[in-house]
């Protein structure tokens, strides 16, 4: 019998798909990733994701950010957390006014994410200016940065009304963690932001990362699929690291099984998404699983972006 976190995401699934078009499968799938633990029937989800992404329509056009094929997934998140699509935008609008008041750095996708992250996680709009305090201490030197993450980094800490100094503490303890445990060094700044987040003790880190190791070996493909920096985040999210290898192994059997078929990348950060809830996401209900499923959703847009242009220029030569 299929783990209880599977058969959510499956009738999730079916509920995304019934209700959009067949050109948004990709989307439905992570907005249905994006709902999970939400408590609320399918039904209620998929209406209340409708609705915020009528209300993201009406407020912002279709060549601003969020991009229209991501919307979908952006609804679904602020429904699960009960929150509006009025609420991102006005978030997207206080993070602009402060960023242009403060000047620096643009924030990447119009600052879609580190607002959504801040809805999420209960942020008020007055923390603005905390979350640039934040992101000007923990992020990395211009030519290895990552600024999606940093900035939902910076987002979720200024929602908790962390300071900059604790907030670059639990990254340095989040460095250390990946040293500590082996985790390969190309992959580290890749996900140092999410373990960050999670904050997990370095022993139960390691036990996960070692399970999810041995995990990947049994499986054809498994350690590509799901990357070393998808397996340290989610060594990093679960409570019960002795499963997390089994969870790894079961969901990428699932997801592998869905039709119409995904792409390896795809296929990948769901079974993670699904590993993770298997085994009890320790990271903060809502808010951190949203942003994870939220960034992604924008990474294999993208992959399947360029895998689209790279086809057609091929053709065209």
């Amino acid at each position: 019998m299929a783990h209880s976190a599977i058969e959510e995401y499956r009738t999730l699934e079916t509920a995304f798909f019934e209700a959009t078009r067949k050109s948004e499968r990709m989307s439905a799938r992570f907005a249905a990733a994006a709902c999970m633990g939400a408590g609320d029937t399918p039904e209620t989800l998929v209406r209340r994701t409708l609705r915020e992404r009528e209300a993201i329509n009406t407020l912002k056009s279709g060549w601003r950010s969020p991009s229209t094929s991501m919307r979908l997934v952006y609804a679904a998140a602020l429904a699960a957390s009960k929150r509006d699509g009025g609420g991102l935008v006005k978030m997207m609008d206080t993070l602009a006014t402060e960023r242009k008041r403060r000047g620096g750095r643009s924030l990447s996708s119009a600052g879609a994410p580190a607002a959504l992250v801040m809805l999420c996680a209960g942020g008020s709009y007055s923390q603005a200016s905390m979350f640039f305090d934040i992101l000007e201490e923990v992020a990395a030197p211009w030519w290895r940065r990552n600024p999606p993450a940093e900035e939902t980094y910076a987002a979720m800490m200024a929602a908790r009304n962390e300071t900059p100094a604790t907030a670059m503490n639990r990254l340095e303890k989040a460095r250390n963690t990946l040293a500590t445990a082996g985790v390969p060094k190309s992959a580290r700044s890749k996900c140092e932001y999410d373990v960050a987040i999670a904050h997990p003790r370095t022993d139960d880190f390691t036990s996960a990362w070692t399970s999810l190791n041995v995990a990947v070996q049994q499986v054809r493909g498994l350690r590509q699929r799901a990357s070393w920096a998808g397996l340290a985040t989610l060594a990093a999210q679960v409570e019960d690291g002795s499963n997390a290898g089994d969870a790894l192994i079961e969901a990428d059997a699932f997801v592998r099984s869905l039709r119409p078929r995904v792409t390896s990348m795809v296929a990948g950060k769901l079974a993670v998404r699904l590993a993770a809830t298997m085994t009890g996401l320790r990271t903060p209900a809502g808010a951190a699983a949203d942003y994870a499923a939220i960034l992604a959703a924008q990474a294999a847009m993208i992959a399947a972006t360029t895998a689209a242009t790279t086809a057609a220029v091929v053709a065209a030569t």
